[in-house]
């Protein structure tokens, strides 16, 4: 005879595993104003926060790719040369893709942090990654949408899989729309 455990004990089981695949969090700005798809967005490194060497460009990557898979026409990514890759200051490569960003024409600054980018230690070594991003006017004219998020994932899945699901995660929060022609 097989043991038979009782329908909330399935529940609590589900809710256990669920809770063990993986944590996540995001907030977002609400009420913002809409942000037009066929705008020329330029996309420049993040500051990295973490302690992994190039996060910043890592994740300024995978958005990049992922504002164009939800229908962004116009986007370009500014990485300038780095002389040191390892440095994890990356102030002086954000002003000069800043700058080149306004000189050519962009609408909109996607930027933000990177605040974690890494794989826990521990038994399974699980990836964790946090991201803040800010859609700001090139104008200067202020920031037009934030949002925040963190993940940590399954032991197994890869740290750029963590990252994009995050990444994911804010750009479906972003107020994005065709505008009318």
């Amino acid at each position: 005879m097989t043991p038979r455990i009782p329908v909330s004990g399935l529940t609590s089981l589900a809710l256990a595993l669920f809770l063990l695949a993986g944590c996540s969090v995001m907030q977002s700005q609400r009420g913002s104003e809409p942000v037009a798809l066929n705008s020329q967005f330029a996309v420049i490194p993040l500051t990295n926060l973490s302690q992994t060497p190039q996060a910043g460009d890592q994740a300024a990557s995978i958005l990049s790719a992922i504002l164009r898979a939800r229908g962004a026409g116009n986007v370009r990514l500014y990485l300038p040369e780095d002389a040191n890759p390892m440095a994890y200051d990356n102030r002086a490569r954000q002003q000069q893709a800043l700058a080149d960003a306004q000189e050519s024409g962009a609408d909109l600054i996607v930027t933000g942090t990177v605040d974690e980018w890494r794989y826990k230690s521990g038994l399974d070594g699980e990836p964790a990654v946090g991201i803040t991003l800010e859609v700001r006017a090139a104008d200067g004219d202020g920031i037009v949408w934030s949002g925040t998020a963190a993940r940590t994932g399954w032991g197994r899945e890869g740290l750029s899989v963590a990252g994009h699901k995050v990444l994911q995660g804010l750009v479906d929060a972003m107020p994005l729309e065709q505008a009318a022609r």
